[in-house]
């Protein structure tokens, strides 16, 4: 759904001048681009957006996102280009300002922390929160954020807010954010280049739009897009990190759907045509697979008003802290349980595989979701490679970090135990989220089968 611009706000900060770090002059000609297009796109007032630069203080930023998310009731959207820097632990990320010094990210920064708690309070009436990192170790801010189910009313009882009258406790709401690096790396601005690479990307996504999948552009679609681009020049990968679903409903329009037909977009139309809603049986011999062998050349489905659920993110904070290892006999049992539910979905792809015509060679059920996105453009895989990612990362603060008896006591440099206690409700949870998904892998197989059967 594309957000409603009179009840939206933008803060862009773009720093392109550094005292004690090299310059950076594509991170301000990113920015201005995308407040342009905030306009032109989307539609959003140029009173409505705030754009910064290298004069900016910490309190300049910080004040400009609290005005901008307090004024907002639908869609806030933070955007930040410049260097980032990350403390020795690794663990926090620093946005540098114009005097930062490299040798101590707490000096002449923005702490994300900071930057996340002022957009949170202060955005706490705003239905969606878009923010964009463009820096090095970004990364970092995806483990700094906040993910899970939250609704409106969860989110003000723990901001201390009274809940919103009638407001319905399964709508959608939350945060999402977006990196242009994985937490341990560097993101880049090409010399020469007029954008950062990441943003770079984004705006010609923007710019131009995805022919073939609607008129409406998911963050989600998009972002991927930009991270195909950058892993194919070999550059580091783009995080995304999202609450509930809400990177596959906030979207924007998409210009390849209203400049022009897709047959009339080179190279992409054929690609991602939706003239033919079956699934073709032809080999193309000229498209050969990385083993030397050919692969089916599938076409794309239309995409109609159903989309598969997306299991969202899979985090075990909300779980009692792990009690000791006296529960470990339990705590193994609910782990078998959450093993065999992830074995079932595994075992669904081996269908997948044989009746969408997937290459040998492209094996594991993530990897097979994404190339099916890429050969027939149906965005809908994408959302299913998204949601196997996330269970696929089942035992995440469950399991002892390393192998160890589970009835020995635990010894001064000896393996630590889980952090969390895995209860069956949980394993539940997970259980039908499995079975979800594989209800919605089953129904998608049809739509590309549907006439070839």
């Amino acid at each position: 759904m594309i957000p409603d611009p009179r009840a939206s706000r933008a803060v862009l900060v773009g720093l392109d001048t550094y005292t004690g770090m090299t310059s950076l002059p594509a991170a301000s000609h990113g920015t201005r681009r995308l407040s342009k297009l905030l306009r032109d796109l989307w539609g959003l007032p140029k009173s409505h957006i705030t754009v910064l630069d290298a004069q900016a203080s910490a309190d300049g930023i910080l004040s400009a996102v609290r005005d901008a998310a307090e004024a907002t009731r639908d869609t806030l959207v933070v955007y930040f280009a410049g260097h980032g820097l990350r403390d020795q632990e690794g663990e926090n990320l620093y946005l540098c300002l114009a005097g930062a010094d490299p040798n101590y990210p707490q000096v002449g920064t923005v702490a994300y922390r900071d930057l996340r708690r002022v957009l949170r309070t202060a955005g706490a009436s705003a239905r969606y929160r878009l923010t964009v990192l463009d820096c090095c170790y970004s990364g970092l801010a995806g483990a700094m954020s906040p993910h899970g189910q939250a609704t409106r009313d969860e989110l003000a009882r723990a901001l201390g807010e009274p809940a919103t009258p009638g407001s319905d406790p399964s709508e959608d709401y939350g945060d999402v954010v977006l990196t242009s690096a994985p937490h341990n790396r560097q993101s880049f601005a090409l010399p020469g280049a007029t954008y950062p690479e990441a943003t770079g990307e984004l705006i010609k996504i923007l710019e131009n739009g995805i022919p073939g999948v609607g008129p409406e552009l998911s963050v989600t679609l998009a972002w991927q897009r930009v991270r195909k681009r950058l892993l194919e020049r070999g550059s580091p990968a783009p995080q995304q990190f999202a609450q509930n679903t809400v990177a596959d409903s906030l979207c924007f329009p998409n210009r390849a759907a209203t400049t022009a037909a897709p047959a009339e977009v080179s190279g992409e139309a054929e690609r991602y045509s939706t003239k033919l809603p079956g699934i073709s049986t032809k080999i193309d011999q000229t498209q050969k697979n990385s083993e030397g062998g050919s692969s089916a050349v599938l076409a794309g489905v239309p995409e109609s008003d159903w989309r598969p659920a997306s299991v969202g993110r899979w985090r075990p904070e909300k779980e009692p802290r792990y009690p000791g290892d006296a529960y470990f006999k339990q705590q193994r049992a609910h782990l078998y349980l959450l093993d065999k539910a992830w074995a079932d979905l595994k075992k669904e792809f081996k269908t997948v595989r044989r009746r969408l015509q997937v290459p040998f060679h492209v094996r594991s059920p993530s990897s097979i979701a994404t190339w099916l996105h890429q050969n027939t453009g149906d965005s809908r895989w994408m959302v299913i490679a998204e949601s196997i990612k996330v269970l696929e990362d089942r035992k995440k603060g469950y399991a002892p970090w390393t192998a160890a008896d589970p009835y020995a006591a635990q010894v001064p440099g000896g393996s630590s135990p889980p952090s969390y206690q895995l209860t069956m409700e949980t394993v539940n949870t997970y259980r039908e989220r499995a079975d979800q998904l594989r209800a919605d892998i089953n129904k998608l197989i049809d739509l590309h089968t549907d006439l070839q059967e």
